[in-house]
This record gives C-alpha cells, sequence and structure tokens, in this order.
C-alpha cells in the first residue's frame, strides 16, 4: 500500500456504479459510458456531495486524459491562456479522448 496518497483519495468510488447515486443517474453515466461519449456537463452542488468523484469516475472508465479546474481558486484569463491552452494543444499519451 502506497501511503502517498490521501485516504480520501485511497478509498474514492473509482466506477460509477461504485459511486451512490440515484438509479435514473447511474443509468444516464452508464449510457455516456457504454456510448464512449460525453455530453458537455456542469456540475453544481454543496461540498461533498460527489460532483468530483463521479467526474474522475466517468473520465477513468473512459480512458480519457483530464484536467481539473477549480473554478473558485482558478477563474482568471491566465488559467484559460496557459493551463487549458497546453493542455487542449497536447496529444494524448493514452490514445483516448481529452477532457
Amino acid at each position: 500500500m502506497n501511503t502517498d496518497f490521501l485516504w480520501v483519495e485511497q478509498y474514492r468510488p473509482k466506477t460509477i456504479d461504485d459511486c451512490i447515486l440515484p438509479d435514473s443517474l447511474k443509468s444516464l453515466f452508464s449510457a455516456f459510458i457504454k456510448k464512449g461519449e460525453i455530453s458537455n456537463m456542469l456540475f453544481s452542488g454543496t461540498a461533498g456531495i460527489g460532483k468530483t468523484t463521479v467526474a474522475k469516475a466517468l473520465c477513468e472508465q473512459m480512458n480519457c486524459d483530464w484536467i481539473m479546474i477549480n473554478g473558485s481558486e482558478e477563474g482568471g484569463i491566465d488559467v484559460l491562456r496557459n493551463k487549458i491552452k497546453n493542455f487542449a494543444s497536447t496529444v494524448s499519451l493514452s490514445g483516448g479522448k481529452k477532457l
């Protein structure tokens, strides 16, 4: 066991089936995975309800490279000019999609 990881990351659900969600959302997200395409989505809500967990699970199950930007911390134009542009302009090492 690697002790460098946070406890919450070690036990975070890795798949949509492992997430505690209403059946309607589980079936919606599972359909995205089966289809191999993700629609544009915006997750909102209070802290701790699983927004990041669901997003990470979707990306992992679809074998996507992804970038996470916390809008409350990284909302400036420099993020768009630098971080997002650099991510979008590179080639995916996994051969998958980029989100």
